[in-house]
């Protein structure tokens, strides 16, 4: 297992080097930069600005090639620029903003997973019984209807019926728990919905696939308790769908709950993504997205993992 995490750990390098170009390629493929937005801000304020001086200042007049290994070999460095509009660096907002995302993704999960795994269970254990019908179409519907409408129904509704409406303004959990529920929860729990569908049908399939197995009908057969043959036999052999699943929902966690994020107003990493994009921050973009794609390999290398704890026969070449 040793020569394969380390192996893993080495593709990490040339699939980083991939995103980065794509990232930056696409960023400039974009039309307008920060430059005309920085010409217009000062323009509107009664100031004069020479378009070639600002282009100058911030790096932007050489060659793409040139800008993109500039930034690369920062990158290598641990250097990943410095915002165009907040004076500031990337490094900073990102791990300011990368926490309040990873709550919210967390809190997410956790909902999701209390949710869908003993409702899977217990469908596979009912199976084609009204119950497993009636989670089987509440699972549909989770996963079918869009959670933005959804989000902005609840912004709307509660606040016109009842005056109620989700905390906006962030407090960190340290400072004050309850109003860093009051702004995580619903958000949460929205998140949590989309993903519980899918991961409750995965493991009802997963569980009832299994169960079909020679070695469930000799436990049966030896009088072993159906409760036993559920979680001790069926379960444990149907996780590894069911952690690629989640696995996916866990690398999701920095970059997933974007819409959620802006529609919230969660000052997340999502949140701060999509006003870069507005202002063509390029630095701030790709730190982003490069810290998302980092996230996302990082998780699916740990689930890799996994499978080996879950099924010692799985093997790694």
């Amino acid at each position: 297992m040793g020569k394969y995490i380390v192996k893993r750990i080495l593709l990490l390098i040339p699939t980083v080097f991939i995103v980065c170009v794509i990232v930056f390629g696409l960023m400039r493929m974009m039309p307008g930069d920060a430059v005309d937005i920085i010409i217009v801000r000062m323009r509107n304020s009664g100031y004069s600005v020479d378009a070639d001086a600002v282009r100058s200042m911030m790096g932007l007049d050489v060659p793409p090639v040139k800008q993109f290994f500039n930034w690369f070999l920062g990158v290598c460095h641990g250097d990943l620029g410095d915002s165009y509009f907040q004076n500031e660096s990337v490094a900073a907002i990102i791990f300011r903003q990368l926490p309040i995302s990873l709550e919210l993704g967390i809190i997410s999960l956790i909902l999701a997973t209390l949710l869908s795994i003993p409702l899977g269970l217990l469908c596979a254990a009912k199976q084609d019984s009204f119950i497993d019908y009636l989670l089987r179409i509440i699972a549909v519907l989770c996963m079918s209807v869009p959670m933005f409408w959804i989000a902005t129904l609840i912004l709307f509704y509660p606040a016109k019926w009842w005056g109620y409406a989700p905390q906006v303004k962030y407090y960190s959990i340290f400072t004050d728990p309850i109003k860093n529920m009051g702004m995580f929860l619903v958000p949460g729990i929205l998140g949590a919905v989309a993903q519980a569908g899918t991961q409750l049908r995965i493991t009802r399939s997963m569980v009832l696939d299994t169960m079909r197995q020679d070695y469930i009908r000799t436990a049966y057969a030896k009088g072993v308790k159906e409760k036993d043959v559920l979680f001790k036999h069926a379960f444990r052999n149907a996780m590894i769908p069911v952690i690629t699943v989640i696995g996916g929902s866990v690398g999701a966690m920095v970059g997933g709950n974007v819409i959620l994020e802006n529609i919230f107003n969660i000052p997340g990493i999502g949140q701060q993504l999509v006003t870069s994009l507005g202002y063509r921050d390029m630095p701030l973009v790709e730190g982003c997205v490069l810290i998302m794609s980092l996230f996302v390999m990082i998780v699916n290398l740990i689930i890799d993992v996994t499978y080996k704890w879950i099924d010692p026969r799985v093997t790694f070449d």
